[in-house]
């Protein structure tokens, strides 16, 4: 018995080494959670002040709409042409030319103030952004070791989870200080100083592509859908992220219904975003001691439980709790599901693979707001986030029907 303890506290003592974090963090992938956390601020300062600016400039609520909307429409266009020129050109060169885009993107908008023009900036801001991130993924892929992949896009994500967290803060604390002018002249040094950090990224991705296999290089976005290990993980994400939705757009109405403030509501988001990046941080030692089919079952079970608890609850710790259980399901389910995308696609394959996994999530958000809205017309707010668990509870027969391939 005793020397099966020790036999036990030795391969403890062995994955510790393994998932130690200067194996998995290196200076390249320190450097690229850097840029995608300057980036996602920048962008993210925006989300509650834009439609502020819109109503500045003269522009009623649909307009706002529109302003929001737009950006994702068009990182979504933007994914899938540059998942192809990721493959073909290298990572950093998109990553460069995103990023140059949206340097260009908010000088433009210090010194434009009209609803045409703003309408448009977004348009290219979002071009600029679905360019950036979808390289900026990919060459974290390629940097990581292939059996660390989950470990090391759970510690990435953390770079996408806090900005979401402070950005809308840092935003209205800026507009409420120093005005919109400010606010984008912050959005462009983040920017600029993620273009600066991007120069010292080493990409290797041309020399050892050379070494591969000429159909490897021509591989469809048709023939990547129709793998299991590309559809199920991105479908699952999907469904997800579209019951999600309707926590984004509708969680603060929904609370003015129950006689909650937006700032008490907006604490869900906080504790959500916070959960997220602590489950994250820990990430390894879970993958450690649970099989990635018991943690893809437990996100799932959370998130479910997550909007039940919006359904039912009256109280502000339920809606808190709430927020708890939605960030760590996600924050277990999304690096799970990108490893299973990355895992079985070549190298010369990440960048489009990476670009249907995102455009996934793009779709569901955008595709979510308005569906949900639809169903609360009818069924209420109560009915809808009920309508959301049931959503999500539906993922767990993909995962027991692909559960060879979501357990490897």
């Amino acid at each position: 018995m005793m020397q099966h303890e020790r036999l036990s506290i030795h391969k403890i003592s062995d994955v510790n080494q393994e998932i130690d974090e200067p194996h998995v963090l290196s200076k390249d992938i320190i450097l690229l959670m850097m840029i995608n956390f300057l980036v996602m601020t920048a962008v993210t300062t925006q989300i509650g002040t834009l439609p502020l600016y819109v109503t500045r400039l003269g522009g009623n609520a649909a307009m706002s709409g529109l302003v929001v909307g737009i950006w994702g429409l068009a990182a979504l266009g933007a994914r899938i042409p540059v998942g192809k020129w990721i493959d073909r050109y290298g990572r950093k060169q998109l990553i460069l030319i995103g990023l140059v885009i949206l340097m260009i993107d908010f000088s433009t908008l210090i010194f434009v103030s009209t609803l045409m023009s703003l309408i448009a900036l977004r348009a290219i801001q979002g071009i600029g952004n679905g360019t950036q991130s979808t390289a900026v993924a990919t060459l974290v892929a390629d940097k990581l070791p292939h059996e660390k992949l989950s470990i090391g896009l759970g510690y990435f994500s953390i770079s996408q989870t806090l900005p979401a967290a402070i950005g809308p803060a840092i935003g209205l604390l800026i507009i409420e200080n120093w005005g919109f002018q400010a606010l984008f002249y912050f959005s462009l040094s983040l920017v600029s100083i993620a273009f600066l950090l991007t120069l010292f990224v080493k990409d290797t991705y041309h020399k050892d592509s050379k070494i591969l296999p000429t159909t490897q290089l021509t591989t469809g976005f048709k023939d990547l859908i129709r793998m299991p290990s590309v559809w199920v993980p991105s479908l699952l994400i999907f469904i997800v992220c579209f019951a999600n939705a309707a926590v984004a757009a509708f969680l603060i109405q929904f609370g003015e219904q129950k006689q909650l403030s937006p700032t008490i509501v907006g604490l869900s988001f906080t504790v959500q975003a916070i959960v997220g990046a602590l489950a994250r941080v820990y990430f390894a030692k879970l993958y450690f001691y649970f099989k990635s089919f018991v943690l893809i079952v437990a996100g799932i079970i959370m998130v479910a439980m997550a909007y039940l608890s919006i359904a039912f609850g009256e109280s502000v710790m339920l809606l808190l709790l709430a927020g708890a259980l939605n960030g760590f399901g996600l924050a277990l389910l999304m690096p799970l599901m990108n490893a299973v995308v990355l895992r079985k696609v070549t190298l010369a394959e990440r960048g489009r693979a990476t670009a249907i996994f995102s455009s996934g999530m793009d779709v569901a958000y955008g595709l979510g707001a308005l569906v949900w809205g639809i169903v609360v017309s009818f069924f209420g707010f109560q009915g809808m986030y009920i309508c959301t668990a049931l959503v999500v509870v539906t993922t767990l027969g993909l995962v027991w029907w692909h559960r060879r391939l979501l357990s490897e």
